[in-house]
């Protein structure tokens, strides 16, 4: 029988609906309008009743939270019943007026029905994706979290191996850095003597040049080394530069960067004594004569090494490319010749027996070549070394222990960037689980909310169909599931 089949509606369609089977009117959103605000008045003068207060709490007061406050009236106001059974409080007026004009052309029904579509269609789709996205946020904050922490003890590894790698402990990275630069004249005396073995091997590459172009040249072979093995480590970039010794030395001081350092004066310029002191604009007048007196080099005046030109062969940055590109030139004629020595094709035996070599050249052994070769391979790697590499560079660059010290200085400062980066996650996933816990909670309650609506519906319209059963499906049903 037809009484017994139920009445399926799709929510979304629900308010159409309603309107199509005349039981609401198109225009029913003007009636709503005047009763929202009377609901808005009513509000204000309300009963202490926490059965009320729960009512209200966080709802959009409709249709059947009227009847459930006129309930709560009907005892809260039953000393205002007349003999007549009417009431006389204004608020149990106010509301029954509020429930006719609910009822009157079913504008409860579309209200009710936009609500419910509301909720199925947009605030709670919304707020699950609201709670998805933090959920997210707090997955990555928590990688993150793992990840910053893996590349802080990274970047304090590095930093370790850094500071060993230039033996210091990484407290006060300058004034460190030129505490070992304190020990480099100690590193240069030990190059210069293990160089005073190479100063025959010199000889003998020059002896062997004269004897192949059959006469002696006049050009100067190998000058920065001859210039080293022959005076040590006091011969200065003054001398290598010009031929000549100076008259005066005047090194530059490091102790000069640790007052800068301490005074905070990092963007001044520091005199390394590379010029005359300035001393301003000074009237010298115009009567005064200055002879100017040259000798025959060029040189004016008194020769003075000062800056750069005063520190050593090894401490000057041009001077040791010199020295170093000399040394492998030295090298690959030592190897070159202990090659040709040491051949034993028949053609190479019989020349080396047949020629007649000078005694430079004839009294070198495969020993010595061997000896030399060693030798030059050692101070090269000696003046190759990172860590002393570092350090002549600041030596003979003040300016490049502010680029060593940044560098390392970066390398502890990344492990303090990574934590703070840490402490930060940790508030984003705080926050972010904050947020799912207000988003579930809020959740909860609209589908609870909802779940009733839909109930309340159902039952409003099974009524006007003689009691059939009404469902309510599709997106509502979707909006619930799982929650």
């Amino acid at each position: 029988m037809v009484e017994d089949l139920p009445i399926d509606i799709h929510s979304s369609k629900l308010l159409d609906w309603l309107v199509s089977r005349r039981h609401c009117n198109k225009d029913w959103q003007k009636n709503v309008l005047t009763i929202r605000e009377k609901i808005k008045h009513a509000i204000l003068d309300m009963p202490e009743s926490q059965k009320i207060v729960n009512l209200l709490q966080g709802a959009y007061i409709n249709y059947f939270h009227c009847i459930q406050i006129i309930e709560i009236l009907r005892d809260t106001e039953k000393d205002t019943k007349n003999f007549m059974g009417f009431y006389s409080s204004q608020r149990m007026k106010d509301w029954q007026e509020i429930e006719g004009l609910y009822r009157k052309e079913n504008v409860y029904l579309a209200e009710a029905a936009q609500t419910l579509q509301r909720l199925a269609q947009y605030e709670i789709p919304a707020l699950k994706k609201q709670i998805s996205k933090n959920g997210q946020a707090v997955t990555d904050a928590v990688k993150k979290f793992n990840d910053y922490g893996r590349l802080a003890e990274d970047s304090k590894k590095q930093f370790g191996k850094e500071i060993e790698r230039m033996n210091i402990r990484g407290n006060n990275l300058r004034a460190e850095l030129l505490e070992l630069v304190a020990d480099l004249p100690v590193f240069f005396e030990k190059i210069a003597e293990d160089c005073k073995s190479l100063l025959p091997a010199r000889n003998y590459f020059e002896s062997f040049r004269n004897y192949m172009n059959e006469s002696p040249l006049s050009s100067s072979l190998l000058p920065t080394l001859h210039l080293f093995c022959d005076r040590g480590v006091n011969v200065t970039a003054y001398e290598w530069k010009y031929h000549q010794k100076p008259d005066r030395v005047q090194k530059p001081s490091l102790d000069l960067l640790l007052k800068a350092d301490e005074q905070d004066t990092d963007n001044e310029e520091i005199d390394f004594g590379d010029g005359d002191d300035y001393i301003g604009d000074v009237d010298f007048g115009n009567d005064i004569q200055i002879d100017v007196v040259a000798d025959n080099t060029g040189a004016v005046g008194e020769k003075v090494a000062h800056g750069l030109d005063a520190l050593n062969i090894l401490e000057n940055s041009d001077a040791q490319k010199a020295f170093k590109l000399e040394l492998g030139e030295l090298l690959a004629f030592l190897t070159m010749r202990l090659e040709d020595e040491t051949r034993v094709a028949g053609a190479d035996i019989l020349i080396r027996g047949s020629e007649k070599r000078p005694e430079g050249v004839a009294e070198v052994t495969e020993q010595d070549l061997k000896g030399w070769i060693q030798n030059a391979e050692n101070i090269l790697a000696e003046l190759n070394n990172s860590q002393k590499v570092h350090l002549m560079k600041i030596r003979g660059c003040p300016q490049y222990v502010e680029q060593v010290v940044q560098e390392v200085s970066q390398k502890r400062d990344m492990e303090t960037r990574y934590k703070r980066l840490q402490s930060l996650m940790t508030e984003k996933q705080e926050a972010a689980q904050d947020a799912v816990l207000r988003a579930t909670e809020e959740l909860k309650t609209i589908v609870d909310s909802a779940r009733v609506l839909q109930k309340q519906l159902e039952n409003e319209i099974s009524k006007k169909y003689s009691g059939r059963r009404v469902n309510l499906m599709g997106g509502i049903n979707q909006a619930l599931a799982g929650i």
